[in-house]
């Protein structure tokens, strides 16, 4: 070697040597894991949790793996509810050292809760040969069995732990969990009382009995089992809010108020707890929102942050006058600041909700003098543009913003809302997504997204989305809306509970969470409890559909459908004019087959409200046409409908699908053109005219039929792309069978489509598969009892096929 090289390989030894210096001092890699090990465990027994993660961190970064660090670190991802970090810490844990009994007893908890039974039962198993008497192994797998829905084994292994102790917390809250799916509400409750006995301060039970005494409509136990609670845990603010709720529920507004008093005062600096009071106060006294807020900005040393958040609440809850003058504070005090430019954003934002265009022109404008590149005030500026329908300048000024800000959730939810007016709908979706990933509770990109997860099907992905959202903002009365309702749909009763009666805590009116609980009861099964509060909110609002339409499927699952017809033919005597009542009075008439009262009915209703007529001579047209027992029936009750609304678009559809049906074509092609000589946009009619005379041997008739059909070449309505590529088919361009390959996708069972796709194949020279498609098509329209045009020409070309 070299001097040279020698230097070098000197001076590079030197540096390893000081880097190990640094991060070890003059310790081993052993000697060092363990003292930060040490540390950490020092520190988590004291509860510096931050300080013991960092020491715990710096333990598992050196060479010397050590099991206990991975388990303490997963006992501090406990202590936050971060179950899928505690999982992977466990997992290495248990690599390190298969032995540690606690790390696999609380791994294969953490599987449970993730749903992976086959692991939290192999890891029972595992405890169970190690420790055979172990009571938390087989109540690990009793939870499993339960999971499984296998009881009998869950209850054998329950009790046998029991009887060995009787006084075992985790056996008996199992028990009681069990008695409580079988309904058994009374045993579950003593179980649970039994156990709190034992641990009086144990949260879980506490909330288990929360759960049982709700489901036995005890709001008065319920309200004390949430008050020792907070006797436990008097910092909690959830619990406090959920009892607030409760009282809110109940009517008890006076001791909800203290309750949200209570929090602010532990809180005087934040303003979120402020804006709960707001919201309660706005929802059941409403007068008393503008001196509370007075009050509130009268607090000595209030910041002007916080002023301006309580202004934006104000202005949004249409309290403008107070939130102007709120506002206005905030300028004059803090002159040309960044907050105070958002301030006068805001302000200039209320000329704009009032279409004061000049006046909100002029104030953006002197604020962007003031900083061209503010940002909140671009944003105005962009949605001045889309009310304007000015949406590519508003698409070049949000792509400019985002540009300089990234981060501007609202750029995002504009470009979006922009997009959606172009109906660029890829476009729209990216960006409101964009959106939620830096706001996830922008309820203005969250709704279109949530919506069409919802529509989807996707539910688990709304739900995460939603999940998301309430985390930014849990106490958004749209989003726990939504949240409810999604509960329901999920038939997740609990959580739909505890979510009603935060609702309950903001809503205005009372019908929208009592409508609510009147679902959970209804799909609970409690059919008697459910009809009294539906039948409750009919004092509110008379002709709510999906009240109406609840009140009669909880009458007929108790076998009472004749209660149902009473109510609601006395509702309709109080309300004669509510054609929605009138609407399910017929068809709870026509369902038990009594179409001559259902007749009755409705043509007693044309002579009361003649000028809201149009959908009572729908109704009645299906009831005409079954007492006649033929589509003439109909066809006199449209023409009738048509003397008094000759230009009702529904009315002359209607009658035109009817001529259709009877196969008389061009009657049904002069109502079409008729229609769309008033309504040159009429998609329908467009559509139906199209197909009608794609049919047509007349080569002006099928020209005709062609042009129109182009129209729907980009739609996004399957059956619209369907005339699309049949008018393809029929000019034997081979495009039109690739569009109909693809619309069989979204719409597998519709006979009209796998007719037209059997023709495609057929031109094509595809006879195996054309035969397929058209028997599929017959199949389809067999099972389910209705016709569509083509069906005689399908069945002639299967013969012609087959004789081939």
């Amino acid at each position: 070697m070299s001097f040279s090289q020698s230097i070098k390989a000197r001076s590079k030894f030197s540096v390893l040597l000081v880097t190990a210096v640094i991060l070890f001092g003059c310790e081993s890699p052993e000697e060092a894991a363990e003292d930060h090990l040490k540390k950490g465990k020092e520190l988590f027994e004291k509860g510096e949790y931050d300080k013991a993660i960092l020491e715990l961190k710096t333990s598992s970064q050196t060479p010397d793996k050590r099991s206990d660090t991975y388990y303490y670190m997963a006992l501090l991802d406990e202590k936050g509810n971060n179950f899928r970090s505690m999982r992977e810490n466990l997992q290495k844990t248990i690599e390190l050292d298969p032995e540690n009994v606690e790390a696999r007893q609380k791994l294969g908890k953490v599987h449970l809760l993730f749903g992976d039974l086959d692991k939290a039962l192999e890891q029972a198993d595992f405890l169970l040969k190690a420790i055979p008497d172990g009571e938390e192994a087989k109540l690990l797998k009793a939870s499993v069995y339960m999971k499984q829905n296998k009881s009998q084994q869950a209850k054998e292994i329950i009790d046998s732990v029991l009887s060995v102790n009787a006084l075992n917390i985790e056996a008996l809250s199992l028990k009681a969990a069990q008695a409580f799916s079988d309904d058994e509400l009374k045993q579950a409750a003593e179980l649970v009382e039994t156990a709190l006995k034992i641990d009086d301060k144990n949260l879980p039970l506490r909330l288990f009995k929360i759960k049982i005494d709700a489901k036995q409509n005890n709001i008065d136990a319920v309200i004390d089992d949430y008050k020792k609670i907070i006797e436990f845990y008097p910092d909690s603010e959830n619990y406090k809010l959920s009892l607030a709720s409760i009282y809110a529920m109940a009517d008890k507004l006076e001791p909800a108020e203290s309750l949200l008093r209570e929090i602010i005062t532990k809180k005087p600096d934040k303003v979120e707890p402020k804006i709960v009071l707001l919201e309660f106060l706005n929802a059941k006294d409403k007068a008393r929102v503008g001196s509370e807020f007075k009050s509130m900005l009268a607090v000595p040393k209030i910041t002007s942050e916080n002023i301006l958040a309580l202004s934006k609440w104000m202005l949004a809850s249409e309290h403008e006058d107070d939130g102007v003058l709120g506002l206005n504070r905030v300028v004059e005090s803090e002159k040309n600041s960044n907050i105070a430019l958002s301030a006068q954003t805001i302000l200039a934002e209320t000329f704009l909700n009032k279409n004061e265009y000049e006046k909100a022109e002029k104030s953006i404008a002197d604020i962007l003098a003031e900083n061209s590149d503010f940002v909140d005030a671009n944003l105005l500026k962009a949605r001045l543009f889309l009310m304007q329908n000015k949406v590519d300048e508003a698409i070049e000024l949000l792509n400019k913003t985002v540009w300089i800000k990234s981060d501007s959730d609202n750029a995002f939810m504009l470009l979006g809302q922009a997009y959606t007016i172009k109906n660029d709908k890829k476009q729209a979706d990216k960006n409101y997504k964009l959106a939620l990933e830096i706001n996830p509770a922008n309820i203005q990109a969250f709704m279109p997204v949530f919506n069409g997860y919802v529509q989807a099907n996707q539910k688990e992905t709304a739900r995460q989305l939603l999940d998301k959202a309430l985390k930014a903002k849990p106490n958004q009365l749209s989003l726990l809306t939504s949240k409810a309702e999604l509960d329901i749909a999920d038939k997740r009763w609990d959580d739909a509970q505890e979510t009603v009666q935060r609702i309950a805590l903001y809503s205005k009116s009372r019908a929208i969470p009592s409508y609510l609980k009147a679902n959970i009861l209804q799909g609970r099964g409690q059919y008697a409890d459910a009809v009294k509060l539906y039948e409750n909110l009919f004092n509110e609002f008379p002709g709510n559909l999906n009240s109406l339409l609840n009140l009669v499927r909880s009458y007929d699952a108790l076998k009472q459908r004749e209660k149902a017809v009473a109510f609601i033919e006395a509702l309709h005597e109080k309300h004669k004019e509510d054609l929605t009542i009138v609407g399910v009075l017929s068809d709870l008439y026509a369902a038990d087959k009594d179409y001559v009262k259902a007749k009755q009915l409705l043509t007693n209703q044309i002579k009361i409200v003649p000028d809201k007529a149009i959908p009572l001579y729908m109704a009645l047209a299906k009831i005409e046409a079954i007492l006649q027992k033929s589509a003439e029936g109909a066809k006199d009750v449209y023409l009738k409908g048509l003397q008094s609304n000759p230009n009702s678009p529904q009315l002359l559809m209607a009658l035109a699908g009817l001529y259709e049906q009877l196969g008389n074509r061009s009657e049904a092609r002069g109502i079409y053109e008729r229609i769309l000589s008033i309504n040159p946009d009429y998609v329908l009619a467009i559509n139906n005219l199209a197909a009608l005379l794609l049919e047509s041997n007349n080569s002006e008739e099928l020209a005709k039929g062609l042009k129109l059909a182009e129209r729907f070449k980009d739609s996004e309505n399957v059956y619209f792309q369907d005339t699309y590529a049949w008018s393809l088919i029929k000019t034997g361009n081979k495009a039109g069978l690739a569009v109909l390959e693809s619309l069989i996708v979204k719409e597998p069972k519709s006979a009209e489509l796998r007719y037209h796709l059997g023709v495609a194949h057929l031109k094509n020279g595809n006879k195996a598969t054309a035969l397929v498609e058209l028997k599929q098509a017959i199949s389809l329209a067999e099972s389910q009892r209705r016709s569509f045009s083509g069906k005689d020409e399908a069945a002639k070309l299967i013969k012609e096929i087959n004789n081939r």
